[in-house]
């Protein structure tokens, strides 16, 4: 559908605080293996009887959204095809956090804890680990106490670091991983083999890292808008919205504000104008075409939009479009 975005008057009075979270997603880190396996494999940390510990560290790149996240689980798999019996590991702990170092050998500290921002987080404490005829190749849940807020358009690294304790049984299979070039693979681990509480690392690996998955939900909804060019079309893009929820789009030629409005700053300055109001499909999402006007070439075009999320309005990212 095509729209030309007349002037707003005022904003509804019915716009409320931000609300809850919602909607989920789900990848592999390093990126792209949700559905294959990797073409890497190692004993360690869960075919060791060994206590272990260690700093997987992944590339922010690897992560496939540019905006905060929470992050709800972790899964790992076996690299064989056969499927595990049972395993018991009676303490195993994991540390999330954003890293300061670059997950390159070259960059990352052989302390682990000086690859730790402040934000480091215990989202699991030491707790069994355990398992019963599990099909092959199936992702397996650590199962997390907390989630995990992270912002890979930060640049920052994630570190998921494991201490793994006193095992008394193991997967008699190794992780799945993958390896490749240096700078390549996106991911590289750092360990410990002899002390799941060492300071230091023992041992390393030049881009091989284990695969995980993780799930994770958005910490707001999204909005993207395409470059524009005058006299053609481009597209405007919203998510994590509340399915068939309400999309205010709100937009300025004059700055990025901020104007006070009832939900807080409006990151556009007067005057504001706003579009015909639209719905997010039953997904949550929209995608629609609108004509960029021949007169609106070399002009900042700024956008902070408006959208219903469990059943209260908040405001998307604001976006700023140079007009070509």
């Amino acid at each position: 559908m095509s729209r030309f975005f007349p002037p707003i008057l005022a904003l509804s009075s019915a716009l409320a605080l931000v609300g809850s979270l919602a909607a989920q997603g789900t990848q592999t880190l390093p990126s792209g293996y949700d559905t294959i396996a990797g073409n890497g494999s190692s004993s360690y940390p869960f075919n060791s009887t060994s206590d272990h510990k260690w700093q997987w560290h992944y590339d922010s790149g690897q992560f496939e959204m540019d905006q905060p996240i929470l992050i709800t689980e972790v899964y790992v798999r076996t690299f064989n095809t056969a499927g595990l019996a049972t395993f018991d590991f009676p303490s195993v702990e994991l540390l999330m956090a954003s890293s300061p170092n670059d997950y390159q050998v070259s960059g990352h500290d052989t302390v682990f804890d000086n690859n730790l921002n402040p934000d480091a987080t215990i989202v699991r404490a030491a707790a069994p680990f355990t398992g019963t005829n599990v099909p092959a190749l199936t992702w397996m849940a650590f199962g997390l106490d907390e989630p995990f807020l992270y912002d890979p358009s930060l640049g920052d690294d994630f570190i998921l670091q494991i201490r793994k304790c006193g095992t008394v049984s193991t997967w008699g299979q190794s992780i799945d991983g993958v390896s490749g070039g240096s700078g390549v693979v996106g991911g590289n681990r750092y360990g410990n083999l002899s002390d799941c509480s060492a300071a230091s690392q023992s041992t390393n690996n030049d881009e091989y890292v284990p695969t995980i998955k993780i799930d994770w939900i958005p910490t707001g909804p999204k909005m993207e808008i395409d470059p524009m060019i005058a006299g053609e079309l481009t597209d405007f893009r919203f998510s994590f919205v509340d399915p068939g929820g309400e999309i205010v789009i709100l937009w300025s030629l004059a700055g990025a504000g901020p104007t006070q409005v009832l939900m807080g700053d409006l990151l556009l300055s007067q005057p504001i104008n706003r579009a015909d109001l639209v719905h997010a499909d039953n997904n949550g999402d929209l995608d629609f075409s609108t004509y960029i006007p021949l007169g609106l070439s070399g002009e900042t075009f700024y956008c902070h939009s408006v959208v219903e999320r469990d059943g209260v309005f908040e405001f998307t990212n604001p976006v700023e479009v140079l007009v070509q």
